[in-house]
């Protein structure tokens, strides 16, 4: 037995780190159990620590801790209150023998010192402390101490009601702004997205000014909304367990852990759950702070009139007149319509009134108000989102869209993307709808935005399901037959567009000629370019680049002048004003020259000159990769001369040492370094890399095909994303014998997609030659 002397002392580091660790091991205590066990543990600790403090001092918890919950890596929240008599020396002295043997366990503890009025001074005009101060409970000391703070703090905080509830909508609106919506994102922010904890927290701190008319503002028992936000409380303490942090944000490669963790089937059935739980609780949100803003007089900008014969406006909201026809199908559509038009939110007893009403029936071709009602909707702009979620929180849009329940709250395993099917669907209506002026039938293009990934959720291809979705859909919302087949057509084609201009050589006339034969006409075209961008802005920030619009309008315009019978003068990537006396300095000295040039948009030109020789093209992607060069789009020319031009967009072009870079292909050409060893090395040491989502993880795909030039052989490859793709890639092209005549390079989250067109002493690839240089390009790639 440990002698007495050697024992750790009750609340030694330790014994604190020994204990969190029993408690964190233990898998029965999971969510609210495990954040209760651990603040209940702190308390025993700060109980004993504080068991020496006289009258007049005491040692409380706040803010979170406060509560009685601690999340695994959340900071202790904790204050030392001291007589004001007391010498600030003293005060640190005493503090000190706390607070050290927390920080000896490894504690993130957020301590403070202060006397109450000092306390309270501060809370009078922070809103930070003022709400933490709401929730102040006592550890230690004398407790009348704590009681008579917590009393006085709440009188502080209900004395000043607009002004503190005006500081919590702003905050509210800052977070939100920047962590975007619990519901919708494929990585939330559990705790400060909008929907998360944290919208309750602001709630709670509302609801203790006490006062009827602001209690009135919530449209549910504030008991329910915390019961909901279990799920959130839940995935935010697995999360921290799991990763070791205090992170907010439910990242693609945690989700299945925490699912596992969270007793739950998978990563989708935990998503479904988060998308729930938020979903409530912005709902309740949303509706209290607009009833505020009534209050505060923020009711926002002025918005026309609604004029409807079965609405009327009354306190913000549109409510259902008393002769509003509840057997009419389009009633619900129209009103919707009529709200978001309006900049006017749904009462709640219009919603249950529609909730009750007729839903259409199953199949039937829709009436033509109905019909009205929906194309109206999709062409109210960013109002759509809300009115599509206010209408499906009662189950009302998917009573007309079946579909939508399938995709609705559905994640998507793909880092690409931000948002939900559900959501990244209204986004692209709302992205499409100011792009309705660019096309001659903007109702087209709306209901394609709309449906254009209604296939996703399944097993099967999205896109093949999608476009017998799509034409059953369209049918039964009663388009013509011709509008059915283009609104096929676009779903169809929805990413035939950016893949044909990001990955095929836009020179070759082929590449205008296979995507007249997909799209069939020039309207369809124009509306598949606007449904193109929609859908690219709708993903992400990321998706519509300046260089992705470059390709994607030079590509449309090369196949309207197909449709028109011309055949446009070649526009292969032009070269740089300055290669020509790049070119001209590599002929006068027999030396290799690099030139680049920023972009003003991120994207600058890379242009490397020099007397051609086998496998130039594979030495500059290795030195590229070296020096950390990110390609997107290569271009290679020899002239009569035997002088090779290879010309590169690349990003970041100003954040890379190109002397270098020049300096270390001309000792690569000259024999004084050996590329290929360096790159050797460079794969065969350890590396950090984030690790991709094993449901979302590409695997390889490798497509060799003679039809898609009339000129070259396409080698397409797709692949997971890793060191110098380019250069494995294009050296295996060396050692068959093929020069590149043109490459497209692009990375998607963790999958790059790699285009090359080569020749073969001239001409096109045999066929026969296929499958062997389709395995020893997997093989470059394992």
């Amino acid at each position: 037995m440990t002698p007495p002397s050697d024992r750790p002392a009750p609340c030694s580091g330790e014994r604190i780190r020994a204990g969190r660790a029993a408690l964190l091991g233990r898998r029965e205590l999971r969510g609210r159990l495990l954040t209760r066990a651990l603040a209940d543990q702190m308390d025993g600790c700060f109980h004993r620590l504080g068991a020496a403090l006289d009258s007049g001092w005491a040692l409380a918890a706040t803010g979170g801790y406060g509560r009685g919950h601690l999340y695994p890596g959340s900071d202790v929240d904790v204050v030392l209150v001291h007589p004001r008599s007391v010498a600030t020396e003293r005060a640190a002295d005493v503090a000190r023998d706390i607070w050290y043997p927390l920080w000896d366990g490894g504690l993130k503890l957020s301590p403070a010192v202060h006397h109450e009025r000092s306390l309270l001074q501060l809370g009078g005009g922070d809103l930070i402390t003022a709400t933490a101060l709401l929730d102040i409970r006592h550890l230690a000391g004398d407790r009348a101490v704590t009681r008579q703070l917590a009393d006085a703090a709440r009188r502080q905080w209900a004395k000043r009601p607009w002004r503190w509830l005006a500081e919590l909508r702003q905050a509210n609106a800052d977070r939100w702004s920047q962590t975007g919506d619990v519901s919708a994102r494929l990585e939330p922010n559990l705790k400060d997205g909008r929907g998360g904890l944290r919208d309750v927290d602001a709630l709670r701190w509302a609801l203790a000014m006490e006062r009827d008319d602001i209690a009135a503002a919530l449209d549910l028992p504030f008991d329910d909304l915390v019961l909901g936000a279990a799920t959130l409380v839940d995935a935010r303490t697995e999360l921290h367990r799991l990763t070791g942090r205090a992170g907010n944000v439910l990242l693609l490669q945690d989700q299945d852990a925490v699912a596992e963790a969270c007793d739950l089937g998978d990563a989708d059935e935990l998503m479904r759950s988060i998308s729930a739980a938020a979903r409530q609780i912005e709902w309740a949100t949303e509706r209290f702070w607009a009833e505020i803003d009534g209050h505060l007089g923020h009711g926002g900008r002025r918005h026309p009139p609604i004029h409807g014969a079965d609405v009327r406006v009354r306190d913000g909201e549109l409510e259902l007149t008393p002769t509003a026809p509840l057997d009419d199908p389009s009633l619900a559509l129209r009103v919707a319509a009529l709200a978001a038009h309006g900049g006017t939110r749904l009462a709640r007893s219009a919603l249950l009134q529609l909730a009750g009403g007729a839903p259409p029936e199953d199949g039937a071709v829709w009436s033509e108000p109905t019909r009205r009602a929906f194309l109206s909707l999709l062409g109210c702009g960013p109002a759509l989102i809300e009115a599509v979620d206010t209408l499906e929180f009662h189950g009302l849009f998917s009573r007309y869209l079946p579909e939508w329940r399938a995709v609705f709250s559905r994640p998507q395993r793909n880092a690409f993307h931000l948002y939900t099917v559900d959501r990244h669907l209204l986004q692209t209506v709302v992205e499409a709808s100011r792009l309705v002026r660019t096309v001659s039938r903007p109702d087209l293009l709306l209901t394609a935005a709309l449906l254009h990934d209604i296939g996703k959720g399944r097993a099967e291809d999205h896109t093949e399901l999608g476009v017998r979705l799509t034409r059953r859909i369209a049918a039964r919302i009663g388009f013509p037959d011709a509008d059915v087949d283009v609104l096929v057509t676009l779903v169809r084609c929805h990413l035939v567009l950016a893949e044909t201009a990001t990955r095929r050589d836009l020179d070759d006339p082929r590449t205008a000629e296979f995507l007249a034969e997909q799209v069939g006409s020039l309207e369809t075209l124009r509306l598949l370019h606007a449904l193109t961008e929609a859908d690219s802005r709708a993903t992400g920030p990321t998706s519509w680049t300046a260089w992705k619009e470059r390709l994607v309008d030079q590509l449309v315009e090369r196949t309207a002048a197909t449709f028109r019978g011309e055949r446009p003068a070649p526009e292969r990537a032009p070269l740089a004003a300055f290669v020509e006396d790049l070119a001209r300095q590599a002929t006068e000295t027999g030396e290799l020259h690099l030139h680049a040039q920023p972009g003003a948009d991120g994207v600058g030109v890379v242009a490397v000159a020099s007397t051609d020789r086998a496998g130039l093209f594979a030495s500059i992607a290795a030195a590229f990769a070296i020096s950390g060069v990110d390609v997107l789009s290569a271009d290679v020319w020899t002239t009569p001369d035997g002088l090779a031009v290879d010309q590169f967009q690349v990003l970041d072009a100003d954040q890379v040492n190109w002397t270098r870079v020049e300096q270390l292909l001309r000792r690569a050409v000259a024999g004084e370094v050996d590329l290929h060893q360096r790159i050797a090395q460079r794969l065969a040491a350890p590396r950090l890399r984030r690790r991709p989502d094993a449901a979302a993880a590409p695997v390889t795909e490798i497509e060799i095909r003679n039809d898609a030039s009339s000129t070259s052989t396409v080698v397409d490859v797709r692949s997971p994303d890793a060191d110098a793709v380019l250069y494995r890639l294009a050296r295996v092209l060396r050692d068959h014998d093929l020069d590149i005549h043109a490459a497209k390079v692009a990375t998607l989250g963790h999958e790059v997609v790699d285009v090359f067109y080569v020749r073969h002493h001239g001409g096109q690839l045999g066929s026969t030659a296929h499958a062997g240089l389709r395995q020893e390009l997997a093989a470059a790639l394992r």
